[in-house]
């Protein structure tokens, strides 16, 4: 998507729900504040729209053209898109044709030797769903890794990464049945957790000036206890806040607040 509008508690979070909506950095969209938000029932409001290649100065026709383009390429992709559900629904339905030939020449799955049962595991997963990934395992720091390829990676990571860590929750049961040692399990794909790590970093900084500034605590929206971690350590040196987590799993927020006297009670409660 190019833009979105986004809602928080505060101009940050209404920000950071749009960057993670759209799966960019905030480096990579531009920021326009529509409701800054006020009162207790009020939500503020912006607009995140991916940055574009900058165009020849003072040609507005250009700008204008290249919008009714894509408005024309969207509507011959729906009509086409209309054309093909039509003639699918046309098909007689009795007539069921074998699951192999139901796969496009892109999802065939490529026959793969699994090196160990998580690969095992994920590669019959991935052949009932009818799509082809290709699996690359190795270990490292005693964490058994393992990296996904394929055309269908936007489906596989899911809304903030969501299907991602289901699948690598999975894969970690099934590695560790009955095992005494037990073996951790991370699963990643397009570089998907460092960008998102990275994303995390950046936000992590600009609401401790935040803080810094107005004295007002800040409240993020639920993250798993992996995201969390990255934001308890990216500013558990700064020396003018500190973090700490509420609520409850799966609705664990991470709490930036300006470091005082009531510091060490918070603390104590975390």
């Amino acid at each position: 998507m190019d833009f979105i509008e986004s809602k928080g508690k505060t101009v940050d979070e209404a920000v950071f729900s749009g960057l993670i909506k759209m799966d960019m950095s905030i480096d990579e969209v531009d920021i326009e504040i529509l409701d800054e938000g006020s009162g207790l029932f009020k939500s503020a409001r912006v607009r995140l729209t991916k940055k574009q290649d900058a165009s020849v100065p003072g040609v507005i026709g250009d700008t204008s053209k290249k919008g009714e383009e894509k408005q024309r390429t969207e509507k011959q992709r729906e009509e086409k898109q209309r054309e093909e559900k039509q003639r699918a629904e046309s098909k007689p339905r009795h007539v069921e044709a074998p699951r192999a030939k139901m796969y496009t020449e892109e999802q065939v799955p490529v026959p793969q030797a699994p090196k160990n049962d998580a690969e095992k595991f994920l590669l019959g997963l991935f052949s009932h769903m009818g799509i082809s990934v290709a699996l690359e395992s190795f270990e490292e720091d005693g964490i058994l890794k393992i990296d996904m390829s394929g055309r269908s990676m936007g489906m596989l990571i899911g809304r903030r990464g969501e299907t991602l860590d289901a699948l690598q929750y999975l894969t970690s049961l099934v590695l560790n049945n009955g095992k005494e040692a037990y073996t951790k399990v991370m699963i990643d794909t397009e570089n998907y957790r460092r960008k998102r790590e990275d994303t995390l970093k950046r936000l992590a900084a600009r609401l401790a000036d935040k803080v810094q500034k107005s004295g007002r605590r800040v409240v993020l929206e639920p993250m798993n206890p992996y995201e969390r971690r990255i934001l308890h350590s990216t500013l558990q040196d700064y020396s003018g806040v500190y973090t700490y987590s509420e609520g409850e799993d799966p609705f664990r927020s991470v709490v930036v607040a300006l470091k005082d006297k009531d510091e060490k009670e918070e603390s104590a409660r975390e």
